[in-house]
């Protein structure tokens, strides 16, 4: 399985995940024309699409990928808030699958309707992927899992000194996003003996540092462990 992120930040999300066999799209936060141009005008080829909540960064042209022909799975919570009468509902804890991919969407945490994040499983090749963003913190805890894509989104230091930012906007910050600190006590709880990537998602322009973030990962995990960020336009570093 393959994990490619196109866009992660505030102002636009998505990302492909890939076997031999499926081609999976997991949100559409980005200008129909750009995601299309991302990927190389080929979302036809797409086997489904993943939305893991309704704010526009993640959903912005969810709506136009259902018109494309392509599945679109969200939680009954996401559907309502983007009234997009065409999605497929998914719920928390219950399989589905779209081509060789077994999908098991579980809850997540943050301001909105009803947030989901994914545990993905190829049938060709048998890797794992936990995706989770825009949550303050992860409940659950999964076996075996070969790819980590998690939000990593801002540090409480940093964050503590943007006297310029309004308190309103810190104390969202603080409760609806993921913080450096609590990612690593989450993946120090976790068995990585069979993880191979970390791909670190959604930094704050203003609230994270690219490479203390992917140091300070670095030194909690088996050193045989890619961990890389996703920048603005999805390219890892």
């Amino acid at each position: 399985m393959k994990f490619t992120a196109l866009a992660s930040s505030s102002a636009g999300n998505a990302y492909i995940v890939s076997d031999s066999k499926t081609r999976l799209l997991i949100e559409a936060g980005l200008a129909h024309k750009t995601l299309q141009t991302l990927l190389g005008f080929r979302i036809a080829e797409l086997d489904g699409c993943l939305i893991s909540h309704e704010h526009k960064d993640h959903a912005k042209a969810a709506l136009e990928v259902i018109k494309d022909g392509i599945p679109v799975y969200m939680s009954e919570g996401t559907k309502e808030a983007l009234n997009a009468t065409g999605a497929a509902v998914c719920a928390s804890m219950e399989q589905f699958s779209i081509g060789s991919m077994e999908v098991v969407p579980f809850a997540v945490f943050h301001d909105c309707a009803e947030p989901l994040g994914f545990l993905i499983q190829s049938r060709e090749d048998g890797d794992k992927l936990v995706f989770a963003t825009d949550t303050v913190n992860l409940r659950y805890k999964f076996p075996g899992v070969n790819i980590l894509a998690i939000e990593a989104n801002f540090d409480p230091e940093i964050l503590a000194r943007c006297e310029k930012m309004p308190e309103k906007t810190r104390h969202r910050i603080a409760n609806t996003h993921m913080d450096i600190n609590v990612l690593c006590e989450y993946l120090c709880s976790l068995d990585l003996s069979l993880c191979r990537e970390i791909h670190l998602l959604h930094l704050s322009s203003a609230t994270s540092h690219e490479g203390h973030f992917i140091n300070k990962v670095r030194r909690i995990v088996p050193p045989n462990v890619a961990v890389t960020a996703a920048c603005r336009g999805g390219k890892a570093r």
